[in-house]
């Protein structure tokens, strides 16, 4: 079996969001919040696919307050094309309860439809996306933009003689990234954060 070169996108955002950790205050949800992130429903079937967060880092970056949060995917079959996300909602914390600050981050992480407060998120293959159109996005876009390349260990490879039941061609190996990636991530968003 051939060694794995780097970091698989999961601990790769993992990583990202364990650095979050060291500056802020971990929150426990009450429960999970779930948002829909894909939807292969017709007239005689429901299919949805889901993010699930059940914490969150309550941190101060400049003079805003964030809840940054680390989701993986759950539901049916159509959540098999995506991994985890790391997601991030300005709040604030100032004279609420413990409990009151979960309810206020399970309620903002709920409006995290399709990725529209994520900072990342990852496929079931390893690549990264960003929703350009989402609250962050654009940003993020443009601070990565073609830099990922240069964290890349181990490329994509398929099987273009195998598919999946919806046509794509079987995934060999995930990409895998190099380990300086999680700081490099952390920084940049950072950086978003505080402007």
């Amino acid at each position: 079996m051939a060694k794995k070169q780097g970091l698989s996108a999961k601990k790769l955002l993992k990583g990202v969001y364990n650095a979050f950790k060291k500056n802020g205050r971990k929150i426990k949800l009450l429960s999970k919040a779930t948002v829909e992130i894909s939807n292969d429903s017709d007239w005689h079937r429901t299919q949805i696919a889901y993010t699930g967060y059940e914490s969150a880092i309550l941190l101060k970056i400049g003079d805003k307050e964030w809840a940054v949060a680390f989701g993986t995917a759950c539901g049916s079959y159509s959540a098999y094309l995506y991994n985890c996300d790391i997601v991030a909602v300005q709040l604030s914390s100032n004279g609420k309860s413990n409990k009151q600050i979960a309810i206020e981050i399970h309620d903002a992480l709920k409006q995290n439809d399709y990725f529209r407060n994520s900072l990342i998120y990852a496929m079931a293959d390893g690549r990264l996306a960003v929703n350009k159109n989402g609250h962050l996005g654009q940003k993020v876009f443009d601070l990565l933009g073609l830099k990922i390349h240069k964290f890349i260990a181990q490329d994509l490879k398929t099987d273009s003689d195998f598919f999946t039941l919806d046509l794509r061609p079987m995934v060999k190996s995930a990409v895998q990234y190099k380990t300086k990636f999680v700081i490099f991530l952390y920084d940049a968003f950072r950086t978003i954060l505080a402007s």
